[in-house]
């Protein structure tokens, strides 16, 4: 029966070790925990539904069985993957300084606080994904297509890690970084139909090269492919998955290998 290697089985303790450390400093002296993990989405659909339903009258696309046209809903299912792909842009930078101290004392593989990390995030957009499925099935509105919506998330994840390894090591040599970062994630929200439907696209007013940024810049194929799954109960679309999976591929190996080639350097540097 073949068996993990050492080198393996130690990487996989780090990550965990790293997971677990991220999970408690996230909820450290909080008497609740992880409750907040399931009122934080739940409030967010209440308040969103409350503000663009009501207070806005914005219209939600229509579901397939007509009974989860909810703005605050829809908005919800693109925030799932957003936040994670956010959560893990932003948290690779710090998860990195984190450990500076400790990997100028001792050897360890760099990349897995990184990931680590990220597996406390992805916990943490598991649990949103309940909230999710639990409200969809109240409203009647699962199907099998579901099965894409994990499909999205992992690969939302492994995105954000590609970006996030690069990221890490730029911030961790120029500390502009973090707040550039930021400042690019604030302005990139607004190029994915998460607030707005994309449906908005087809004014005549919109540039052809918009609409394109828009349709295929990848956290919009995230979330598209994320509410085609859940909201639409559809198939997503064969070349926005086929796109979706390249960008993750290309972008993880790239930042894969960079990190990897730079983590040394960057523990050598005062």
């Amino acid at each position: 029966m073949p068996t993990l290697s050492p080198s393996v089985r130690k990487s996989a303790t780090l990550i965990y070790h790293f997971a677990e450390r991220e999970s408690k400093a996230r909820y450290k002296r909080s008497i609740l925990g992880w409750f907040w993990s399931f009122m934080n989405p739940l409030t967010t659909v209440i308040v969103y539904s409350f503000v663009f339903g009501v207070v806005y009258g914005a219209k939600a696309p229509l579901t397939s069985n007509g009974n989860a046209e909810n703005f605050g809903l829809y908005l919800f299912t693109g925030l799932v993957v957003w936040s994670l792909f956010t959560g893990i842009v932003n948290g690779s930078m710090g998860w990195l300084t984190s450990v500076s101290d400790l990997r100028k004392k001792i050897y360890f593989p760099t990349e897995t606080a990184l990931l680590g990390g990220a597996a406390a995030n992805a916990v943490q957009t598991s649990l949103e994904v309940v909230v999710l499925i639990a409200i969809m099935l109240v409203a009647a509105n699962l199907s099998w297509t579901l099965i894409f919506l994990p499909i999205a998330v992992l690969m939302a994840l492994f995105f954000a890690l590609g970006l996030g390894f690069i990221a890490a090591i730029y911030n961790a040599r120029y500390r502009d970084i973090q707040y550039l970062v930021g400042i690019l994630l604030n302005v990139a929200f607004f190029a994915v139909p998460i607030v707005y439907t994309p449906t908005l696209l087809d004014n005549d007013d919109i540039p052809d090269i918009v609409r394109i940024l828009v349709e295929w810049n990848p956290p919009a194929l995230f979330v598209e492919i994320a509410r085609d799954a859940t909201y639409f109960l559809e198939v997503p679309q064969w070349n926005r998955m086929l796109a979706a999976l390249a960008w993750t591929v290309v972008t993880f190996s790239i930042g894969w290998w960079y990190f990897r080639d730079q983590s040394m350097a960057i523990s050598e540097e005062p």
